[in-house]
């Protein structure tokens, strides 16, 4: 009983020690992380070729192991691979500003989880070829895919963290985001469909909005973008390759709306006014643009159709799904400032 009483309070003291790293230099180490994503994409990589004959019954493979670099010059680059490179960008430049504002963590997490899922799921990541003639069938794994995909995915994580303690979860935030998000599930049945890849117009972002301008951006990622967003996507039926941009990325950018907060659910704010529904217009233009831009990556990843195609498609049902839900927000704008005067929103 003694040893065991000598050792825990070090257990505790580590853990203490390194919260208290992490609290201070988790947005540096999120950035090197990002970072050696892009070292890992740049530099040579062992690739793993998997080669499959078909010839009757029977059955050939072979593996072959080579080096390769994503970014090599002569290797056909594919617009993919400038977004994701565009995306890190992006994220570290909003983990480098959550030094001044821990919120700003959650953008650089968003960011990262953009440049993850093109990491997963675009075409220009994995060569794959094809011959029935010759019964060939081709696939090159870069083990360099996977390692990348663990790094960024560690930088997201670490960035979402940052705004933990400011969106922390009370039990009171519990019961109001699982009301809204029950209601938003509810709302996404009554809905209008249009084509044939699972686009909707309906209220659902609403009670996702309200989330977001009531408790933050980390809420707002965490309940729309992975609690709702899993949900939706495990009862809408149109696979789980839908869910990094349709679901993940289309329902967390309701986060963006979370920091304009300030603006619109400030202290100040009394009823209806002109600067609050104006910051609550951009805000909602922002979320839906976001939602716009994942679901425009994944009808030309998951489904292959053109950029051209892509915007038309989602250039319909998106615009009009936010429009309608932040046209709600926006005449019920006065009484949900009267909600919040009477039930702020109280972090430790």
């Amino acid at each position: 009983m003694e040893e065991e009483n000598r050792v825990e309070p070090k257990e505790r003291n580590a853990k203490d020690v390194f919260a208290a790293f992490m609290k201070k230099w988790g947005w540096l180490v999120a950035i090197v992380l990002a970072l050696l994503t892009v070292a890992v994409l740049f530099a040579p990589i062992l690739n793993y070729t998997i080669r499959v004959y078909v010839d009757g019954e029977k059955i050939d493979t072979y593996g072959k192991v080579n080096l390769i670099s994503y970014f090599y010059i002569p290797r056909p680059l594919n617009w993919t691979m400038y977004c994701t490179l565009a995306f890190i960008a992006l994220g570290i430049c909003f983990v480098a500003l959550s030094i001044w504002k821990k919120d700003f963590g959650v953008a650089g997490a968003l960011f990262f989880l953009l440049s993850l899922c093109f990491l997963a799921l675009a075409k220009g990541f994995f060569e794959a070829e094809e011959n029935e003639v010759a019964g060939l069938h081709s696939v090159s794994v870069a083990i360099g895919d996977a390692l990348a995909i663990a790094l960024i995915a560690l930088a997201s994580g670490i960035s979402l963290s940052l705004a933990y303690e400011e969106g922390s979860f009370t039990v009171r935030d519990i019961a109001e985001n699982g009301i809204l998000i029950a209601l938003a599930f509810g709302l996404n049945f009554i809905k209008i469909p249009v084509g044939a890849t699972g686009g909707s117009i309906n209220f659902q972002m609403l009670p996702l909005m309200l989330i977001a301008l009531r408790r933050g951006p980390f809420h707002g990622l965490i309940s729309g973008g992975i609690i709702y967003g899993l949900l939706t996507c495990l009862t809408d039926g149109y696979g789980f390759a839908c869910f990094p941009f349709d679901y993940l990325i289309g329902f967390g950018s309701v986060a963006i709306m979370g920091f304009f907060r300030p603006f619109i659910l400030g202290k100040e704010q009394k009823g209806y006014n002109l600067k609050g529904e104006i910051f609550l217009f951009v805000a909602g233009v922002l979320s839906t643009f976001v939602r716009y831009i994942g679901s425009n990556a994944s009808s030309m990843i998951v489904y292959g159709l053109d950029l051209k195609g892509a915007l038309v498609y989602n250039a319909f049902y998106i615009p009009l799904s936010g429009a309608i839900s932040l046209a709600a927000i926006m005449l019920l704008y006065g009484p949900l400032v009267m909600v919040n005067t009477m039930y702020p929103v109280r972090r430790g």
